[in-house]
C-alpha cells in the first residue's frame, strides 16, 4: 500500500493542551440487564496509583514511576474481563489524577475493567520534533500498560483479564497516542522526526516495561483524536470508534494543515475495508467528548462498540 506523511504542524501542537453476553450475578437479571452493555453492577471499587512500569523522562531527567487507576466492578464473579486502557488528554504536558474518572466508574458498572494511565509529560510540543518526541514517550507507556496486564494474565492472574477483548482509547493526546499505538507498524512511513523519536524511546515496542509481551488489541476508542498519516490504518487492524465535535477547533474533526481528524480517519478506513464507525456530535468543543455530563450519549455510544465487538469474538 502506498503511504502517506505530512509532519503535524506547530499550530496544531500549541494548542493540543468471562462470557462476553455475562448476566449480572442475579440469575434473575433480565435480558436488558447484559454486561459490557447496561450497568449491571451498582458499586465499582477505584484503586489508585497501581505502578505498571518505570522509565526515564527526558524532561525532568529523572526515572519515573508509572501509574495508573483501576474501575473494577465491586463483587464480580466473572472469571474474565474485557479492560478498557483509556489515557486521558492535555496535550502531552499536563494531567489530572481525577480525569475521566467518570468514565471508569461508568464503564465498571457495566462490568469492564478500565484502567486510566498517566503517562511521561513533557514541556512543549511546538515543533515536529518535540510533538514526536512526546508522542513516542506515552505510547511507549501506553503498551507497557497493557502488557502489564496481558504479563499478569499469564502469571498471577490478579485482574482476570480477557486477553481476547482489550481495547485501548483516550481523548485528544490520550486518543493520538492510542491511534498510534494500534495502527503505526514497520510497514508505514515515517518522517526523520518521526523514526528519531521513535527509537529514542525504545522503538515500535517501547521501552517502559514487559516488552516481551505480545498482545492483540479488539478495538479503538478515538474521542477527538488524529492522525498524521492515514496510510497508518490497514483493513485487518483493530476496529476504530471515532467521536468529535463538529466545534472542535483545538483538533479539527475534519482536514487540517498536515492533520487527519475523525472524518478523514472514517472515510480512509471506510475505503480500505477497516472496521469503523464515526460519530459527529453536534454543537460539541473539544474536551465535550471526554465530559459525560456534557455528552450523555457518549459513554453508551462506547460501550455498544466495545460490546458489538465483544459478542463477534464470542460468537461460533
Amino acid at each position: 500500500m502506498k503511504r502517506f506523511y505530512s509532519l503535524l504542524l506547530a499550530p496544531l501542537a500549541l494548542v493540543l493542551a468471562g462470557s462476553s453476553l455475562a448476566q449480572a450475578t442475579d440469575p434473575n437479571a433480565s435480558a436488558r440487564e447484559r454486561r459490557y452493555l447496561n450497568p449491571v453492577f451498582t458499586e465499582t471499587v477505584r484503586t489508585a496509583d497501581i505502578v505498571y512500569g518505570h522509565n526515564h523522562n527526558d524532561t525532568t531527567n529523572e526515572t519515573e514511576a508509572l501509574t495508573l487507576r483501576l474501575f473494577e466492578p465491586r463483587d464480580d464473579l466473572q472469571e474474565v474481563r474485557a479492560l478498557l486502557v483509556l489515557t486521558p488528554g492535555g496535550g502531552f504536558v499536563q494531567t489530572d489524577d481525577a480525569w475521566m474518572d467518570d468514565f471508569g466508574h461508568a464503564l465498571a458498572r457495566a462490568g469492564y475493567l478500565v484502567a486510566i494511565n498517566r503517562y511521561r509529560l513533557s514541556a512543549a510540543i511546538d515543533t515536529p520534533e518535540r510533538f514526536f518526541n512526546a508522542l513516542f514517550k506515552a505510547t511507549s507507556d501506553q503498551k507497557a500498560v497493557i502488557r502489564y496486564f496481558v504479563k499478569d494474565a499469564q502469571t498471577e492472574n490478579r485482574y482476570r483479564v480477557d486477553t481476547d477483548n482489550i481495547f485501548i482509547g483516550g481523548h485528544s493526546a490520550g486518543a493520538i497516542t492510542s491511534l498510534y499505538v494500534a495502527y503505526l507498524d514497520k510497514a508505514d512511513g515515517q518522517i526523520p522526526a518521526m523514526t528519531e523519536a521513535m527509537q529514542r524511546h525504545g522503538g515500535l515496542e517501547g521501552d517502559s516495561g514487559n516488552s516481551d509481551v505480545d498482545f492483540t488489541l479488539r478495538g479503538v476508542i478515538n474521542l477527538s483524536g488524529l492522525v498524521g498519516d492515514l496510510g497508518m490504518l490497514d483493513a485487518n487492524e483493530p476496529a476504530l470508534l471515532s467521536l468529535h465535535g463538529d466545534q472542535d477547533a483545538v483538533v479539527p474533526a475534519g482536514l487540517g494543515e498536515g492533520i487527519f481528524g475523525s472524518i478523514p480517519l472514517h472515510d480512509y478506513a471506510q475505503i480500505i475495508g477497516l472496521d469503523h464507525r464515526l460519530v459527529i456530535i453536534p454543537g460539541a468543543l473539544h474536551n465535550d467528548t471526554a465530559d459525560p455530563a456534557v455528552c450523555e450519549e457518549c459513554i453508551p455510544i462506547i460501550k455498544r462498540f466495545m460490546f458489538n465487538r465483544i459478542e463477534q469474538t464470542a460468537s461460533p
